[in-house]
């Protein structure tokens, strides 16, 4: 008895060719949405790191390890770091016992972010003293974020600084609002880190924690890109060690005469929704 044939037939080449060139397609179409959304997710990764960080530093207050922190930020080509640095309580009543201490006569000064040097055991910070305690040592930390930057550009270009219950609170270079006091900005801006400029386009505002439009990017010719749509998110604290997160939002109306997108920014105050 002769066995059933079998019908079995594979695509032909052009049936593969029809396949590939669909799914070509379907890739190139689809990867711009999914590589923004992929940078997004990395920026509110790293923005929640930061987050952590502030808090972290600032428990060391509450649990009495430190009496007075810093943290201390950093914006590179290639990074943004972002480390804690601690004053223990000893040295702190040394200072301000110390009626010559630039601690009580120059506020701005509190919050220094002059490195240490680990070989030596007279720095203003205990953690950079050769003679301090590992646990010491131990309660601070770093993080290298490499896909975010900030608004400003430096090695160890700004820094906060604080004190359980707030009883200090001070800033230093790009995050104090006032310089003569040391009164500090009460935010940090976090961006995407773009190739074209690893800074944030975003200015400072004119007061400790208000609201200011960011600027539109633009690629090397200075060409606006993205249409308006800028991803810029805040890391906001106060003197009491609260510590939340927002981003920006800017929305847009069509205009009925040109078809033109009109973004609130242009006009108007921008909108940060908190997380």
């Amino acid at each position: 008895m002769l066995g059933q044939v079998k019908n079995n037939k594979g695509f032909n080449l052009l049936e593969l060719i029809v396949v590939i060139a669909i799914v070509g397609f379907i890739s190139a179409i689809s990867y711009p949405n999914f590589s923004s959304w992929n940078k997004e997710r990395k920026t509110r990764a790293a923005v929640k790191e930061v987050e952590a960080m502030i808090r972290n530093a600032i428990v060391q207050t509450e649990r009495g390890t430190f009496a007075y922190v810093q943290v201390l930020f950093s914006n590179t080509a290639n990074h943004l770091k972002i480390e804690s640095r601690g004053m223990t309580l000893a040295s702190l009543i040394t200072r301000m016992n110390n009626g010559e201490s630039p601690w009580n006569k120059e506020k701005n000064k509190r919050c220094k972010t002059d490195a240490g040097d680990f070989e030596e055991d007279n720095n203003y910070w205990d953690t950079d003293n050769k003679s301090t305690s590992n646990e010491i040592k131990n309660a601070v930390y770093a993080i290298e974020l490499k896909d975010v930057s900030t608004n400003f550009f430096g090695e160890r270009a700004a820094a906060v600084c604080f004190a359980k219950n707030g009883k200090f609170y001070e800033g230093s270079a790009s995050l104090a609002f006032d310089a003569s006091t040391g009164v500090p900005f009460n935010f940090i801006n976090i961006c995407r880190r773009e190739s074209f400029n690893p800074v944030c386009g975003i200015a400072m505002p004119s007061d400790v924690d208000g609201d200011i439009c960011p600027e539109k990017p633009v690629n090397s010719e200075g060409k606006v890109i993205d249409d308006g749509e800028v991803t810029v998110s805040r890391v906001h604290w106060n003197r009491f060690g609260n510590v939340v997160t927002s981003r920006y939002v800017n929305e847009y109306e069509i205009d009925p005469g040109t078809g033109d997108k009109k973004w609130a920014c242009d006009d108007e105050a921008p909108k940060y929704v908190y997380d």
